[in-house]
């Protein structure tokens, strides 16, 4: 009996540190390597709605949220980011296609580009965080304003102004850093009218 319990009470701690160590571990993992999606839904609320300057859709310049300015690749996003809202405002393809990737500008042709940007103009810009994605990406969190011709809207939602919050990906190659293609589930939209 006495042997049994000497086991007993030496096992006890030993399953105690295993214990310890394994929520140790969990917890670093998490932060590690816990998802974008996790990160990204972190942004806080008043991102998805915008207040523009002005008529809608706003300001065409691209903000930075403080936040978003700490990071070390943020002047180069927005660069980014002003050249692709710029191609889209100012109905410039060739432009437009020098802020993505190559698949992207595979998938979306001219003709199809026209059918759904002619009558777009995006504003009130502001980038709310850039976070880390696999294989060096970034994905940036974001919310603008777009008008348009209801007929151009997203089928799901016809109206001439829509706020959005979104999630782009940021992708490095050999041409600097250009527009992923597009993450599932990664954009949100209601009508400016909305609150």
């Amino acid at each position: 009996m006495s042997s049994e319990r000497g086991l007993l009470l030496w096992a006890l701690p030993v399953t105690a540190v295993a214990l310890v160590g394994a929520v140790v571990a969990g917890l670093f993992a998490r932060n590690v390597y816990g998802g974008v999606a996790q990160r990204v839904e972190s942004a806080p609320e008043s991102s998805a709605s915008p207040t523009p300057e002005g008529e809608p859709p706003g300001t065409r310049r691209v903000a930075l949220s403080e936040g978003a300015r700490r990071h070390p690749d943020a002047e180069a996003v927005q660069r980014l980011l002003q050249r692709h809202f710029n191609s889209i405002n100012k109905d410039k393809y060739y432009l437009w296609r020098s802020t993505v990737v190559r698949a992207k500008r595979i998938n979306q042709p001219y003709e199809q580009w026209q059918d759904e940007y002619h009558s777009t103009e995006d504003g009130t810009v502001v980038i709310h965080r850039i976070v880390p994605g696999p294989d060096a990406t970034m994905r940036v969190v974001m919310s603008f304003i777009s008008t348009q011709d209801p007929a151009d809207a997203p089928k799901s939602m016809p109206a001439g102004c829509l706020r959005w919050r979104v999630v782009y990906r940021i992708v490095p190659n050999s041409e600097g850093l250009r527009l992923g293609q597009g993450l599932p589930d990664s954009s949100l939209s209601k009508r400016c009218a909305e609150n």
